[in-house]
Parts: structure tokens; sequence; C-alpha cells
């Protein structure tokens, strides 16, 4: 009898074969005439077994349909302006293509457009111009949801500022952008006039929503050693590209004080980051992520 373990993995791969027949009809994407492959009906022969009502090709389908019913539900929601940008036939050819070159691998679909970015900057079905903008377009809505799982660590006292051992709040995604993707989503449609580059970051704000600045380059810069640790006075131990006046400076540490983004980086006294990561999600108010609604709906047609 063969082993539990690879009967899984053949059949999960199975669900990753691409969405043929009258399955295909009852999603967005375009149709086509071709029927399953015979890769795919041996599988359900060898994994399925005849039903009174259905084949093993019949069988397999009802769960090959629902995999695929529930990762186009998922992807959509999570890439919604790039949908807007990329119009319905191009957005549903692109995600059919990132699907099948890079499937789910983790048990929760919110990592399910981790490689999106990568994917978009590859592929050839966008010409060179939209491969720059949806990849970094990309980048910005997976990182509005990279910023719900991130942990939340102490905020730094006033009284310690100086000395402390300092870090960057998890939560906070810092994206050096190639185009400001970031004014797609002011956008009727995909209509790019300059090309500048852009720092953003993106955050989980106090009230669990998501927030997005642009950062000057040397604030940029300062932040990304701020994230890597260490004391006040080793953030300006190496000169930046542009040396900032003390004015920017103070400007700059008021408003990420303001925002929450300086930490105290955990020691093993506390915990360590993985007891933190914990407590954030122990406190973590999930009530307005919800995806199995709309996913539960698809499964149903």
């Amino acid at each position: 009898m063969r082993p539990l373990e690879e009967t899984q993995r053949e059949f999960f791969s199975a669900l990753l074969m691409p969405l043929r027949g009258r399955s295909r009809a009852s999603t967005e994407l375009a149709l086509v005439d071709e029927g399953h492959s015979p890769e795919f009906l041996a599988k359900a022969e060898e994994l399925m077994k005849h039903g009174a009502n259905l084949t093993p090709a019949e069988s397999l389908e009802l769960y090959h349909r629902q995999y695929w019913f529930r990762v186009l539900d998922s992807i959509a929601e999570d890439f919604p302006v790039l949908q807007k940008m990329a119009g319905d036939g191009d957005f549903w050819k692109l995600m059919e293509g990132y699907l099948l070159a890079c499937p789910s691998s983790s048990f929760t679909l919110r990592h399910l457009g981790s490689r999106m970015a990568d994917f978009i900057a590859g592929w050839e079905g966008l010409d060179e111009q939209r491969r720059r903008w949806f990849s970094a377009l990309a980048r910005i809505e997976y990182a509005y949801m990279e910023i719900y799982e991130a942990a939340e660590w102490e905020p730094v006292p006033p009284e310690q500022f100086m000395n402390a051992e300092l870090t960057l709040q998890p939560h906070v995604m810092l994206l050096d952008l190639a185009v400001p993707a970031d004014l797609c989503a002011q956008w009727d449609g995909f209509t790019p006039d300059d090309e500048r580059p852009v720092f953003l970051a993106v955050w989980r704000g106090e009230s669990g929503g998501a927030a997005q600045c642009r950062l000057d380059a040397t604030e940029f810069e300062l932040l990304k050693r701020l994230r890597n640790g260490g004391r006040l006075a080793e953030l300006f131990a190496e000169p930046t590209d542009h040396e900032p006046t003390p004015e920017e400076v103070s400007a700059w540490f008021a408003a990420w004080q303001g925002r929450r983004w300086i930490a105290l980086k955990p020691d093993a006294e506390s915990g360590g980051i993985a007891a933190v990561v914990r407590r954030r999600e122990r406190d973590m108010d999930w009530s307005g992520v919800d995806k199995m609604g709309s996913q539960a709906r698809a499964m149903e047609d």
C-alpha cells in the first residue's frame, strides 16, 4: 500500500494542474477549448474510486475546482488596485500564470501573493513599462498583507531613547520602488506620466488599519539602519549620500516617534522575538480580515 504522505503529495499535485472544462466557466478566466490533460485523467484513475454517480475524473474535478475557486478568489482580494490598473483580461491571465508558476505553499492564504512582485517583473504577458509599474504595485499591496501578521514591540520610553538598543517596528515595511506606483490607487486607469523612483513606508496604525507615506532618500537609509538595531549614535556612524540638516533629522525622529515606529529591541529576558510575536497575535483583532465569506460563496457555485 502506498504511504499516506505520498498519496497526499500526488493528490495535491493534481489539484495544481490547470483549470479546465465546466469548472473554468464558473470563474473570470478566459474559456479554453481543451479539457483535462491525459495526466489529470490518469491521476484521477490512480487516486479516486469509481462511485455510483461519479467517475474518478468527476470526483477529482470536484476537489480541483474548489482549490482553484478558493485561490482565485483570495488572490483577487489581495490585489484590487493591480486588478484595476491591469484590467480584467490581463489581470486574470496574470493571476492564472502566477498560480501555475507559484502555487500555494502555506497553510494560510495570507501568503499566497508573496512572490507576485517578482513574478510580474519577469512575466512576458506584459510590456516592459507595465512590468515595472505592476511589480512595484504588487509590492505595495502585498506589504498591506504583511503588516497584519508582523509583530509589534514595546515602544521606546523617552527617558531611554539616548542609550537603549533601538530597532524599527517589524510591521513597518520599507519599499524602494522604481516608479511611483503608490499613485495608482488614485487613478481610474493606468495612465503613467512620471517614472521617478520613490521610497515608501507601509505600516499598521494604532487602530489596526494600514497606513503609508513617502520617505526622503536619506530618511529611508536611516530607517534601514534602524531596522538592523543599535544605539542612536550608531545610526550616524557612517555618512549618508546626503548630509541631513539637524532640522531634518529632528523632524524625521519626531514623525517616527509619533507613529510609534521606534521600538526597544527585545532581549532574552523579555522572551525574545517569539514571545513578543505571540503577544501580538494574542491581542490582534482579526474581525476586519475575513476572506472566508467570499471563498465560501465561490465554492458553492
